[in-house]
């Protein structure tokens, strides 16, 4: 979260600021995007996704199975294409000019000699190792990599050389090597080549000019005093590939240190590998506390310590199955958690601290001397609050959610163990009063701890309530209560228990419940066709509508209804990238159980009411900077939705994805925003996989997105660039040495 929206958050929750002045603030405070902001990320936006369709477009259009096109057809088609590329790109070198789309016509470059090294394999029955494509392909490509200073690509060349090292030792054996052994070289070389590729991110993309990671388009680009505070708190971190790099490191190391868990004959190898893995975690904590902090890094150094001594204590206490070793693994659990998120906070807290100076000095030039001083008393407020919940990262709360569920199952493994050796399982309605119970436990651990803060207590309380819930929902299948009837018992619940208990990341898991229960209610009712767009809506209102909201609720509910809103919002966000995929078929199959009869999704109607919600969307956000819903702004907004909505309909999750990233640039939510483009990208694998229809119709599909998309852009850049920014950028320069006149002045 960056400072403008901790100041806004910090007067909501303290009520420094009336809740009618909350949307004014938000945008005084460049919460939301200004109109050259916007014109700069639907530059960007659409431009790497056009192009990047267009390049999918060919893969699928090659991977098709062709009966009639020959072998040199499908070759000229592919190497055109490559060599169209590369004749794009040494022309706008030579002109020196469009440094992002360079960038990306290689990208595009690199992933057709993927396709045309898979085309030679396929058409010539060579590469019967895998691991020699993947080798070849990244041997090609690595001049590009090296010359295009684009992490995008990089990644990409890293992501090829991980899968020819694994494919490759699969297949190779080493002399006086068993299982084991083998398993641990994999391993083993992997860690190392990740560790090395941290590293080397770390030397060369972190050190490099804000200026030298972002677009060089010198009409879409034009950096402001808004924009340039923005980037320098992005830049106040890594650079996003960084973290990518960091948690393939994390993972390979982690793997490596579990990797001999069940080997019960030799002891020596284990203690070396937990000796490789202790010497990289003193180095990440050396790099990434002592030396420049970075809570995500420092997060999956706790992440990884969690899972090794988890893994390693359960194969020692779980050897006979006992209820007293489920008891201490939930609590060891509990234990480590909390002590992680107390010391993360920490390090958020002392990374804050070493921003806040810079960050005054940057928003100097947008706000006067009152507005300055007020904002210094709101953040020297929040840096000592170390117990709210805004002042903890989004990654540090998944650490807790995901430690407190699996403790939760931990808890679970103990309590059956003893209620089985009473009988207690055995009925349906002594199980639901134990759930509830527990659920009564929970919620009072929650509110003691509310006044205490104490980081153990509410991983305490967090593991408790699961565990009645889970308990409480087999006492629903085993009951006698008819089976749609069971599902609205445990809505209501759960709904309820949302409301009241006074837990974040408890309400967030809650709501992602009840909106599982709404969905399966409609499809149990033959009306799955509403839920993307009824998702949408919540997400839309909760995000969009939310100051708007809290006008409604009396001034004392404003916190609790506020934290409430929140995690609606994300978690129908969640729900609705979850669900529209799951629920475009084109063909009859079973869904939800409904008297074990099939039925139809109308996955037009879906899409029509996803559409509309998505046009009341654009409504809400064109509404905030006062433009008319039948200017040629509106209408061309408008028509876009639509024309995306059509699309939709053949290429899975497009409007979804697309719906999810707009609200998150509306409101400023990096988090939300990395969750569309994740799923966007995850749309991208599962539709290439998906069975309904052909490769062609594929191919066909993204070449349409490719098309519209870039000619959306083409019609942005043609109407906006030339005039609207650079009056833009004159009147933002204006009022910055104006202000800076009367600061001197006075």
């Amino acid at each position: 979260m960056n400072h403008p929206q901790r100041t806004t958050e910090h007067s909501l929750k303290h009520d420094t600021s009336p809740i009618e002045r909350a949307d004014h603030t938000a945008a005084y405070l460049d919460v939301y995007p200004t109109q050259q902001a916007w014109l700069a990320f639907f530059d960007k936006t659409l431009l790497v996704i056009g192009s990047v369709a267009l390049a999918l477009a060919l893969v699928f259009f090659i991977a098709y199975n062709w009966l009639d096109m020959g072998k040199m057809g499908k070759f000229a088609l592919v190497e055109g294409a490559l060599v169209m590329t590369i004749v794009l790109y040494v022309g706008l070198c030579v002109r020196r000019q469009f440094l992002l789309i360079r960038q990306l016509l290689l990208l595009i470059a690199s992933i057709i000699t993927g396709s045309l090294l898979a085309l030679f394999g396929q058409t010539y029955q060579t590469g019967a190792d895998t691991w020699q494509l993947f080798f070849v392909w990244a041997l090609l490509i690595t001049p590009w990599v090296m010359i295009s200073r684009f992490p995008a690509l990089w990644l990409l060349w890293l992501g090829l050389l991980n899968t020819c090292l694994l494919s490759y030792l699969d297949v190779t054996g080493f002399l006086f090597n068993d299982n084991i052994y083998q398993g641990v070289i994999e391993i083993g070389a992997l860690a190392f080549i990740n560790f090395v590729a941290l590293n080397l991110w770390l030397f060369f993309i972190d050190h490099k000019s804000p200026s030298q990671t972002t677009s060089a388009n010198a009409d879409i680009d034009t950096p402001s005093p808004t924009a340039a505070h923005t980037q320098n708190q992005t830049r106040a971190g890594l650079h996003w590939s960084t973290y990518v790099v960091g948690l393939l490191s994390t993972y390979a190391i982690t793997h490596l240190a579990i990797f001999t868990i069940f080997d019960n004959g030799n002891f020596t190898i284990p203690i070396i590998l937990l000796s490789l893995w202790a010497i990289w975690c003193g180095f990440m904590v050396w790099r990434f506390y002592r030396y420049r902090v970075d809570v995500l890094m420092l997060t999956y150094v706790s992440g990884s310590a969690i899972i090794v001594v988890m893994c390693w204590a359960g194969r020692f206490l779980l050897e006979n199955t006992n209820s007293s070793g489920f008891l201490m693994l939930a609590l060891l659990l509990v234990g480590m958690s909390s002590a992680a998120v107390v010391w993360l906070r920490k390090a958020a807290r002392l990374s804050h601290k070493r921003t806040t100076t810079s960050d005054m000095v940057n928003e100097s030039v947008e706000v006067n001397a009152t507005d300055r001083s007020a904002i210094d008393k709101n953040s020297e407020t929040n840096l000592g609050n170390g117990h709210d919940q805004e002042d903890t990262p989004w990654f540090v709360q998944i650490l807790f959610s995901f430690s407190g569920l699996l403790a939760s199952l931990f808890f679970i493994g103990f309590l059956t163990l003893i209620l089985e050796s009473t009988g207690a399982l055995d009925n349906a309605m002594m199980i639901g009063m134990i759930g509830l119970l527990l659920n009564a436990c929970g919620f009072l651990l929650f509110k003691y701890e509310h006044r205490r803060h104490s980081m153990f207590l509410s991983s305490l309380a967090f593991m408790i309530s699961v565990a009645g819930q889970s308990y409480v929902v087999y006492s629903l299948i085993e009951s006698s209560i008819s089976h749609p009837l069971d599902v609205w018992v445990f809505l209501l619940l759960q709904s309820a228990l949302t409301l009241i208990v006074p837990s974040f990341m408890y309400r967030l898991i809650g709501s992602l419940v009840v909106f599982g229960c709404m969905v399966f209610l409609l499809g149990y009712y033959a009306l799955p066709e509403i839920s993307l767009g009824l998702l949408a809506l919540i997400a839309i209102v909760s995000h969009l509508q939310r100051y708007r909201l809290l006008q409604r609720i009396p001034a004392q509910w404003h916190l609790v209804s506020s934290e409430v809103i929140k995690a609606i919002g994300y978690a129908s966000a969640l729900m609705l990238l979850c669900i529209s995929v799951y629920f475009i078929v084109d063909e009859y199959r079973y869904g939800f159980d409904n008297n074990d009869g099939l039925f139809r999704y109308h996955y037009y109607w879906a899409q029509g009411l996803l559409t509309l919600a998505s046009l009341y969307a654009a409504y809400l956000i064109l509404q905030r900077y006062r433009v008319q819903w039948h200017s040629a702004v509106g209408l061309i907004t408008g028509s876009a939705v639509i024309v995306l909505g059509i699309i939709s309909t053949y290429v899975t999750g497009l409007l979804a994805t697309s719906l999810i990233i707009i609200i998150a640039m509306a409101n400023s939510k990096r988090t939300l925003l990395g969750i569309g483009v994740f799923a966007l990208v995850c749309y991208v694998f599962w539709y290439y996989y998906q069975l309904n229809t052909s490769l062609l119709v594929k191919s066909v599909s993204v070449l349409v997105v490719g098309i519209v998309l870039l000619l959306l852009r083409w019609i942005l850049v043609k109407r906006y660039s030339a005039h609207d920014l650079s009056a833009s950028g004159a009147r933002i320069q204006h009022n910055a040495s104006q202000v800076d006149s009367e600061e001197h002045v006075s």
